[in-house]
């Protein structure tokens, strides 16, 4: 987890945007619980995991949405 926040830490020293996605809760059995982490760069790229599935797709375009919308 580290890495993801020190690449984290650099997008924004470089004056780039980024979307950190993370878990606050989960119920059920699931691959990643509370306080999983997906970062999502501008060029569409994907690091880390929220536990992958539907969940992880629409949460990854969701975050790609929101940078395209400048948020």
């Amino acid at each position: 987890m580290r890495d993801l926040f020190r690449r984290l830490h650099e997008i924004i020293a470089a004056g780039e945007d980024a979307v950190l996605v993370s878990t606050v809760s989960s119920r059920g059995s699931v691959p990643r619980g509370s306080g999983a982490h997906m970062l999502v760069t501008k060029d569409g790229r994907a690091s880390g995991t929220i536990g992958g599935g539907e969940a992880e797709f629409r949460a990854e375009q969701a975050a790609k949405e929101a940078l395209r919308a400048g948020a």
